[in-house]
């Protein structure tokens, strides 16, 4: 229905019938019994004879007259006595509702006391054309809609009357008997609410914010109480199971082809002129080939989710509102029932939001729309005593993936006709046709500069959200120099290592190698950069065979002396050690075998002179142009990009290789979170806990999160040990388990220009799913202003290298799709917060980080909690992040 939009429509007098032509009808209302239709009342002279035939046609269908409204009156009308005037006329312009005509009947009645009443109503007709009988003989939607209205609906408000809550989902319906006229078997006959105040807001605009908040509000509590209606009167109509088209598939897949046909071809021939639109051809073509296929698996409702019954056409149009003076919306109904489908939530969310929201909102405030839907879905249906699965946020989000394909078909038919303008072209037969005249009219809503602003919005971010699919640079800091750590002995490192070991390691890459001159040592460190283990630059100074002097310069990797508890428990050392020596030599060699030149990491030496210490030699990346990245700005997009291209291939690697060689060692199968451990790292958490709760509460958009703050706190820790078991029947990896920005280095050409990218630090590696390596890289590495704005855009950037790399090496395994990733890290959320209160810190600090400090409960611990929390950099990361990752379902158990 569409009110607002009408264009003014002359309205004819249509004459009474006579006595002896009446038909006799029945009436049947929704809703209670005592229902009675509304109107005007005017105390005034005895009224005259209606007046004579309008010698203009009537805009109404010629079968239709006030006779067969006798009865309806006379059964809701207070005094009714007889009708002195019925008039009709079209209640909708052209380019507001194209399944169907809608009607608006003006009925003057006389009262018994001799005033006058006026009774309105809407009316909705099918379009007299060829291609209605033929819709209407595969599918009656008529018959559907009254269901709806007469027997549905009434029961779903009298679960909320029941509760004690007054809530009206959609205006009343009566049922004209169809007896002696057939053809008002295929009506809905409503009270026309304009009399109410209700009316179709503008759908040029869309809605904002909080008219998208309201709609969402009532759709949840219409899909609540259906939810709940299967379990007090059981299940619904197979026309509502299977939708109106039945469950013939062959029937069900012809019709949507021949109706998106004509859309699809159309939206194609123009996507050249969207903005960088030629960029989404091959994925919208492949889309489109496969769209048909997935609509009966669409159209299934799964048994083991949470179902509901769907409006089916969540649309602007099809949502009346009443605002007050002010403009603020006091109530919302919903309109034209006639595609109603229990199944999942998710069609309709997804309809409603990409069809009807305004692009300021559509997409950026998607996740909170999703959260506040989830909030008044779940709220009431507690209310109702649903005892049925409720789906968690993060299950719902979930669902959001598995059902994507549900984005595409709305963004491109029923969005650009949302955005026309009021256009005589916009007829029945034209959306549906394949005519000249429909293809100028698809033309038209495609060449339409409004939707041009949306779509080019929408076709990056249904890419980004892998819902195309489901068919198918700032100068990086360098560290400040460090202050040395010289032995008191001139040539002696440390106490198992002299400048003297390296002439073996040296003489292994330098042929003119002569002999070692002098050595020094310094940490390679500042302060919080690394905790968990110690780095020493040792410089060598040689002179080779022809008295030239040549300096080699390494990198000392060995375990602190001492730490409040040194994760000796967790192999992190024997990991690493194993790791630099075996497995990133055989990955690079994959790459190698297959024609791509992939180094991972700094090359690594093994002394020849045997010592009982564990450690790490590695050469010096400062030495060939490799820098750190400032840790307290983070990342910007360039280096972002490159530090995922190359985990993306590191991960294709990993898999790979484990096809070749079988299972890693069970060395593998813990990070640094293990059991053994898990009593420390509860405790660790729990001295925090208190701090996290009091500063996190003075942030903006706290009430959002902290009430659910200190159940994070308290689980987080299970929620690690739970993740990392591994499900062999999933996706998984060989994570790189520590891939933050200071085990991260970046090598730039003479211009200064990005050349390549390396993973250090391997001492956490870990086999399972990749959300570990993806959230915990981009939750503390990444700037700010991308790693939520551009999350998305991420994802698909290392699905897509991850695609590429495990064809290349040649991977006979199973890859997720982008959406199945996305799934992945939807089901897999524990590095997502637990990287923000956690290794976020540590990056953000310019304090440093003294796990001696932070690890115990001690007046200094407090102040250190503080420093890291309370800074300016953390609390704008804070602010942004945790409300994404709230409205994600990712804060929920």
């Amino acid at each position: 229905m569409g009110l607002r939009n009408s264009k003014s429509k002359k309205s004819y007098e249509v004459a009474s019938a006579g006595d002896q032509n009446q038909k006799k009808v029945s009436v049947i209302s929704s809703g209670s019994s005592n229902a009675k239709i509304e109107g005007s009342t005017t105390t005034a002279d005895p009224p005259r004879s209606p007046s004579p035939v309008n010698d203009e046609p009537n805009l109404g269908p010629d079968w239709l007259n006030q006779a067969q409204f006798e009865e309806l009156l006379a059964a809701n009308v207070d005094q009714f006595s007889k009708i002195v005037g019925f008039r009709v006329k079209p209640a909708m312009a052209p380019g507001e509702n194209y399944a169907t005509l809608m009607l608006r009947i003006s009925i003057d009645v006389e009262l018994t006391d001799k005033s006058t009443k006026q009774v309105r109503f809407m009316m909705k007709v099918p379009h007299n054309t060829p291609q209605m009988e033929q819709m209407l003989a595969m599918a009656n939607f008529f018959s559907s809609e009254n269901e709806v209205y007469s027997d549905i609906l009434p029961k779903l408000e009298e679960l909320y009357k029941a509760k004690g809550l007054d809530i009206t989902f959609a205006p009343r319906a009566f049922k004209l008997d169809a007896e002696k006229e057939p053809k008002l078997t295929n009506t809905v006959l409503m009270n026309d609410l304009g009399q109410n105040g209700f009316k179709n807001l503008n759908r040029l605009e869309c809605l904002n914010l909080e008219q998208t908040k309201f709609a969402l509000k009532k759709l949840a509590q219409f899909h609540a109480a259906s939810a709940v209606n299967v379990q007090v009167n059981g299940p619904y109509a197979d026309q509502f199971v299977n939708g109106v088209m039945g469950a013939n598939k062959e029937v069900l897949i012809a019709f949507y082809e021949g109706m998106i046909a004509s859309f699809r071809t159309a939206f194609m021939a123009n996507l050249k002129n969207f903005k960088n639109g030629e960029d989404f051809r091959e994925k919208l073509e492949n889309a489109f080939a496969q769209v048909f296929l997935d609509f009966e698996y669409l159209m299934q409702a799964d048994r083991d989710e949470f179902n509901v019954l769907n409006h089916g056409d969540c649309w602007m149009n099809n949502l009346l509102f009443k605002v007050d003076s002010k403009g603020d919306v006091e109530d919302m109904l919903f309109v034209d029932f006639q595609n109603p489908k229990y199944g999942s939530p998710t069609q309709d969310l997804f309809y409603f939001i990409i069809t009807s929201v305004h692009i300021d909102y559509k997409l950026d405030y998607f996740e909170f729309f999703i959260r506040h839907y989830h909030e008044q879905l779940t709220k009431h249906l507690d209310l109702l005593g649903f005892n049925g699965k409720q789906p968690s946020l993060r299950e719902l989000h979930l669902l959001m993936y598995k059902y994507g394909s549900w984005a595409l078909f709305p963004s491109i038919s029923v969005l650009p006709i949302v955005l026309l303008d009021p256009n005589e072209s916009a007829t029945f037969e034209n959306f549906l046709g394949d005519t000249e005249s429909s293809a100028k009219f698809k033309n038209l809503l495609y060449a339409n500069k409004r939707y041009h602003g949306y779509i080019e919005k929408l076709l990056p971010w249904l890419d980004n959200k892998g819902f195309l699919e489901a068919y198918f640079s700032n100068q990086v800091v360098p560290p400040e120099t460090t202050s040395s750590v010289q032995s008191d002995h001139p040539n002696q490192i440390l106490n198992w290592l002299n400048v003297s070991d390296f002439a073996e390691v040296i003489s292994s890459v330098e042929p003119e190698f002569e002999k070692i001159v002098s050595g020094s040592w310094s940490s390679a460190t500042k302060p919080g950069d690394n905790f968990a283990s110690k780095l020493l630059k040792v410089d060598i100074e040689t002179q080779l065979k022809d008295n030239t002097a040549k300096t080699f310069s390494y990198i000392l990797k060995v375990q602190p002396s001492s730490t409040p508890d040194n994760f000796n428990d967790a192999n992190m050392f024997p990991k690493e050690m194993e790791m630099y020596r075996k497995y990133v030599p055989a990955f690079e060699k994959l790459y190698k075998d297959a024609g791509l030149t992939v180094t991972f990491s700094a090359n690594s030496f093994v002394l020849n002179t045997p010592v009982n210490e564990e450690y790490l030699l590695m050469e010096n990346l400062l030495t060939i142009g490799f820098k750190m990245a400032d840790r307290m700005k983070g990342l910007d997009m360039e280096h972002t990009k490159s530090t995922l291209k190359k985990l993306a291939q590191w991960h294709a690697a990993s898999i790979k290789y484990k096809e070749l060689n079988g299972p890693y060692p069970p060395l593998y199968d813990d990070g640094i979170y293990i059991e053994q451990k898990r009593d420390i790292f509860h405790n660790m958490f729990a001295s925090a806990k208190d701090a996290y709760i009091r500063i996190f509460g003075t942030f903006e958009g706290a009430d959002e999160y902290v009430p659910k703050l200190g159940w994070i706190v308290d689980n987080h820790v299970d929620q690690v040990l739970a993740d990392a078991r591994i499900n062999e029947q999933e996706f998984n990896v060989l994570n790189h388990g520590d891939a933050w920005i200071n085990n991260i280095m970046f090598q730039y050409d003479e211009e200064g220009r990005l050349k390549e990218t390396y993973l250090l630090d391997h001492q956490n590696a870990k086999y399972g799913n990749p959300a570990q390596d993806l959230y915990y890289f981009l939750m503390s590495s990444a700037e700010l202003d991308i790693k939520i704005d551009q999350f998305d855009h991420l994802i698909r950037w290392y699905h897509e290298n991850l695609v590429e790399h495990t064809s290349l090496l040649q991977y006979n395994g199973f890859v997720p799709s982008l959406s199945e990733l996305h799934s992945i890290l939807i089901e897999h959320p524990a590095f997502a917060v637990g990287t923000i209160i956690s290794t976020l810190t540590v990056c953000l600090t310019d304090e440093g980080f003294n796990p001696e400090l932070f690890f115990v409960e001690t007046p200094e611990s407090e102040a250190v909690r503080l420093k890291l929390f309370g800074n300016e950099r953390y609390k704008a990361h804070i602010e942004k992040i945790m409300p994404w990752l709230n409205r994600r379902g990712l804060l929920d158990p």
